[in-house]
């Protein structure tokens, strides 16, 4: 199996160190500053005697607390920066998708790209393309995220649970945004567009527009799609890179 990363190993690795460095360097700023201010004769020197007028008193309080503030305000900028940069690594470590936890079982003529960028703007988390065309699969949430109450789900948030769109019309809603933002681009010719639920409840039933599966039986579903004779490995390129387009256009915005 190929792979298309929405930004590369590089990039991300980049990213993480200088928002590091960004962090540390605002906290370590933020420490100096807050230590001048208050354990050093900085203040002191500030603060004019007793015997100075009033005014002048009211300025160098000024002075320090607006000092004090900033290394305050440095202080937070550089630990949120930090947890912003421990949160990307955590989700990248934890974000893999069902697709790649059996990558190693899919054919080398399958090739996964990440993070696509359709025309209306909302990402799809991954395209797989083979002789069959395209498939979109997604991993139902985990029970402490998503439900079913009766004949409709809800989804946890913090406001705690509310209603949501079922699953399975999430899945194939994005197969259609796929299918269309195909279909009213500069390909000249139609790419079969496939949906598939990854869960593990049994009880799920599959719809006419949407596939449900286990994790192991991914390489099985993708094998089991009729072969698209009119997509030839030429409109298989032309399609590859437009992809690459959607998802190189999305981490230029990004930067």
């Amino acid at each position: 199996m190929q792979s298309i990363p929405h930004s590369g190993p590089d990039g991300h690795i980049s990213r993480l160190v200088w928002g590091t460095l960004a962090g540390a360097g605002l906290v370590a700023v933020g420490l100096g500053l807050a230590f001048l201010v208050i354990e050093t004769p900085l203040v002191a020197r500030l603060v004019p005697s007793p015997l100075t007028g009033s005014r002048q008193v009211t300025s160098a309080m000024l002075v320090w607390a607006l000092s004090l503030a900033a290394a305050t305000a440095l202080l937070v900028a550089g630990t949120n920066r930090l947890a912003v940069t421990v949160a990307s690594v955590r989700g990248r470590a934890a974000g893999r998708s069902a697709v790649m936890r059996v990558m190693g079982r899919l054919p080398e003529d399958i090739v996964v790209a990440a993070a696509v960028i359709p025309s209306d703007g909302r990402p799809i988390p991954e395209l797989v393309i083979g002789p069959f065309g395209v498939a979109i699969v997604h991993e139902m949430e985990s029970r402490d995220r998503l439900r079913q109450a009766g004949q409709g789900w809800e989804a946890r948030t913090r406001e705690g649970w509310v209603p949501t769109e079922p699953p399975l019309d999430a899945v194939a809603r994005d197969a259609e945004r796929v299918r269309f933002w195909l279909t009213h681009g500069d390909l000249d010719f139609v790419v079969r567009v496939y949906a598939a639920l990854v869960a593990s409840d049994p009880t799920i039933p599959r719809s006419a527009t949407c596939a449900v599966i286990r994790v192991d039986q991914i390489p099985d579903w993708l094998a089991s799609l009729p072969r698209q004779r009119s997509f030839s490995a030429g409109r298989r390129n032309r399609l590859l890179a437009r992809i690459r387009q959607a998802g190189a256009s999305e981490a230029t915005k990004g930067r």
